[in-house]
């Protein structure tokens, strides 16, 4: 079955025609969660749009999940099996749409999600919403990701603490120039991509909760409590590999 809805028809008709949205989910073993966020995500893509998924492997339902949808927008690869890091940047590189929005297995979208964060990319290369903190059943807390921390920009801010989230991100095609191929050490894909938003592209932050950030026992992240499980040499190692290799690609652009 296929679930249409023009989410983009207050845009002018050339946009309609001549834009593309990717999404890009990175799966492993997400049987549990899966089929209700790909509900919310197919319901505001277009016909002309697409749901890359990189799969790491899985060995649950996970991928008879997304074959029971039968539906041609979503388009399914295996993973490069290196962790989440390397399988969202797998993910990316097969996407062929102007704008491209990352996807955890695990969360729903709020119906108005694309629509909004592709206006703020009229005018901006990246752009980063609040989320709602929800618990297992996706029933929100009543707290959300800005509660715990405060959206901030500027490559040496987000290199002490960043707080571009990979869930809550989309950003224009051309920042892929910079962004692949995604170095060795680093640890993660928001990390990596938040640098490199700041340092060469127009990044915006938006108060708008477009997501339900969903917490339970198989979360790889620790966003909700705010504490990194990196101990200090593992921090410090990572920002000096951090600051090489976008350096490194600046010197070669």
């Amino acid at each position: 079955m296929l679930y249409y809805k023009n989410s983009r028809t207050h845009f002018p008709f050339f946009f309609y025609l001549c834009s593309m949205i990717s999404v890009c989910m990175a799966t492993f073993n997400g049987e549990k969660y899966i089929r209700e966020q790909v509900y919310s995500i197919l319901s505001q893509l277009d016909f002309n749009d697409e749901l890359i998924v990189s799969d790491d492997g899985s060995t649950d339902s996970t991928l008879q999940v997304l074959a029971d949808f039968n539906d041609p927008r979503i388009k399914v690869f295996d993973g490069p099996k290196c962790g989440l890091t390397y399988n969202f940047e797998n993910a990316i590189r097969q996407a062929s749409g102007d704008y491209l929005f990352l996807s955890d297995q695990d969360d729903v979208w709020e119906d108005n999600k694309i629509e909004r964060m592709t206006e703020v990319l009229q005018e901006a290369d990246l752009v980063v919403s609040d989320a709602w903190i929800c618990d297992e059943k996706a029933i929100s807390t009543g707290r959300s990701l800005y509660d715990v921390y405060k959206p901030h920009k500027g490559f040496w801010a987000t290199l002490y603490h960043t707080t571009y989230i990979g869930c809550c991100t989309a950003f224009r095609r051309k920042i892929l120039k910079r962004l692949l191929p995604f170095p060795p050490h680093i640890v993660m894909h928001d990390y990596w991509i938040g640098q490199i938003g700041d340092l060469y592209y127009k990044t915006v932050f938006i108060p708008d909760k477009l997501l339900r950030y969903r917490r339970h026992g198989d979360n790889t992240s620790a966003l909700t409590t705010g504490k990194s499980p990196l101990t200090l040499c593992q921090k410090i190692n990572y920002r000096y590999w951090i600051v090489r290799y976008v350096l490194t690609r600046w010197l070669r652009s």
